[in-house]
């Protein structure tokens, strides 16, 4: 066999790779820093936006979040594409999107202050409690298998 030649090996779809990558860039999104070592985490019947109507729980992946990610939030799973979960919260008091939605995902933030900023002469936001993200498909980071159904993950910011 020639010395340079590599056999082929296994690998996702370019698709897959993409949708894993865009799953990571979600949480990643979500996550600005550790979660302290003494806080309870966050309430998941009260985590301080409105929760999509109809959307469930998901304890396995909350728990992934604040113990391997080390952030304070909370899952949510609902059978509604993304268009429909982005519009319900644009919807909401105090809820601000972070950039147009996408088919895929979605992003926004909820209890910023805005303050004057006289470097820039403006007002600009800051000290966002909460960060929202909503992605379909998503990647359980558990299993590595890519799940259909769409994920709300409602994380507070330190």
């Amino acid at each position: 066999m020639h010395p340079n030649f590599r056999a082929a090996q296994p690998t996702l779809p370019l698709s897959a790779r993409w949708l894993a990558w865009g799953a990571l860039f979600a949480l990643a999104l979500a996550v600005s820093g550790p979660v302290a070592a003494q806080t309870k985490g966050l309430d998941p019947a009260k985590p301080g936006v409105a929760v999509y109507p109809g959307a469930k729980h998901d304890a396995a992946t909350s728990e992934f979040l604040r113990t391997s990610l080390q952030v304070d939030g909370a899952a949510y799973r609902t059978a509604d594409d993304v268009a429909k979960v982005a519009a319900f919260y644009k919807g909401q008091a105090g809820v601000q999107a972070m950039g147009d939605a996408a088919k895929d995902s979605a992003a926004f933030t909820a209890g910023c202050k805005e303050e004057f900023n006289a470097v820039l002469k403006k007002k600009i936001t800051t000290g966002c409690a909460l960060q929202i993200t909503v992605q379909r498909p998503w990647m359980d980071m558990k299993t590595g298998k890519m799940m259909p159904d769409t994920l709300v993950s409602i994380v507070k910011q330190p």
